[in-house]
């Protein structure tokens, strides 16, 4: 037979079997397929398209190697290398379910989603709906945000594609990259969500931030990537090497330009420790106050701001040996640091001070 005829008889059996909705819908149309085999399964019609299959309706284009359209349902599945294209989004599968009457699709086996050059999501199985613009991700899903090099792992996700919304849930990670692609961070959670407009992570539940050998935990964060500024609650702690900051509020600040850690501003019952002695669990010199901004240095403590019934209590050592405690306070206090010790306390108003020579000292465990 010839080509030309067995194509434009093709086109003319899709088209009729959808005409009772062609009212309402546009239909099915194919452009291309090396054969076609028409059979009943089940007592309902099917054509079989075998061989460089493409297949159209509006704006959706999709091309694979073979393909089966069940009339009578509007089922149509594609297998072995799909690709399901729409004007802002194109899917990648080694099967794609289509329901043409209801826009729903399910894709598996290696199921990739790209949105223009930055946006993509990953996964090993996936159900979208409306042409590809909303979806759920099922198994080893990944979604990423390569202008913001922001990647989400997980086991379970979601992604709205035009609001460049999407989640990530059952051990999610978020994973931060530099302009080398070197992680500059991880960040841990029950579930994590990522806003592209506002280019900010939320991440909730059991939350863990590791970076620049820092580890700050709690149980929610709101990190703005562009703004390189986060902000954690509930029952926050920041812990890097020895040193521990908690409060009611943390907020992290990170330098633009090298993109480290620049600062950290600890608001509500703040409260800082670290050991007196290297290697030595207790004594811990301890500062406290309403609020306080811990200023970094080439990843290390240099200055301390305490404001709000501000307290210093540190341990004072002079080459190694022990001289005693110093208790200091008062309204504002700056503590600067040398090579991780107190070098010198600055105080302003109602200036408080008490000084305890080393024999007076009690034991840590007295």
């Amino acid at each position: 037979m010839n080509r030309s005829l067995l194509l434009s008889g093709v086109v003319f059996v899709l088209v009729c079997a959808v005409a009772v909705l062609s009212a309402e819908r546009t239909p099915i149309v194919l452009k291309h397929s090396n054969s076609l085999v028409a059979s009943e399964e089940n007592g309902k019609r099917k054509e079989q398209l075998i061989g460089n299959v493409e297949i159209t309706k509006d704006s959706l284009d999709v091309n694979c190697e073979n393909a089966d359209y069940y009339p009578d349902s509007g089922i149509v599945v594609f297998r072995n290398n799909v690709v399901f294209k729409t004007p802002h989004r194109v899917l990648f599968a080694d099967e794609v379910i289509y329901n043409e009457n209801t826009e729903e699709v399910h894709a598996s086996s290696r199921v990739r989603v790209f949105q223009g050059d930055t946006l993509s999501a990953m996964s090993r199985t996936a159900d979208y709906f409306d042409r590809l613009k909303t979806g759920y991700l099922y198994d080893d899903v990944k979604i990423r945000e390569d202008n913001r090099r922001i990647e989400m792992t997980g086991q379970k996700g979601f992604g709205d594609n035009a609001a460049k919304y999407g989640w990530v849930t059952v051990h999610p990670v978020a994973t931060e990259y530099d302009s080398t692609l070197k992680v500059l961070s991880k960040v841990y959670g029950d579930t994590i969500e990522y806003f592209g407009d506002d280019k900010r992570l939320r991440v909730r539940g059991h939350v863990k931030v590791d970076r620049d050998s820092l580890v700050a935990t709690g149980t929610m964060l709101n990190y703005l990537t562009k703004d390189r500024f986060a902000v954690m609650t509930g029952l926050p702690e920041a812990v890097r090497g020895d040193d521990h900051v908690k409060g009611d509020t943390i907020r992290l600040y990170f330098a633009k330009a090298k993109e480290n850690l620049d600062s950290v501003e600890v608001s509500g019952h703040a409260v800082a420790t670290s050991p007196a002695d290297s290697g030595v669990a207790l004594p811990m010199n301890r500062m406290e106050g309403k609020h306080m901004t811990l200023y970094m240095t080439n990843s290390q403590i240099s200055t301390v701001l305490v404001k709000g019934t501000a307290t210093a209590t540190y341990y004072v050592r002079e080459k190694s040996e022990k001289r005693g405690m110093n208790v200091t306070s008062g309204d504002i206090l700056r503590v600067f640091f040398e090579d991780r010790k107190i070098d010198r306390i600055h105080v302003e108003g109602g200036t408080q001070g008490d000084y305890t020579p080393q024999r007076l000292v009690s034991k840590p465990n007295s």
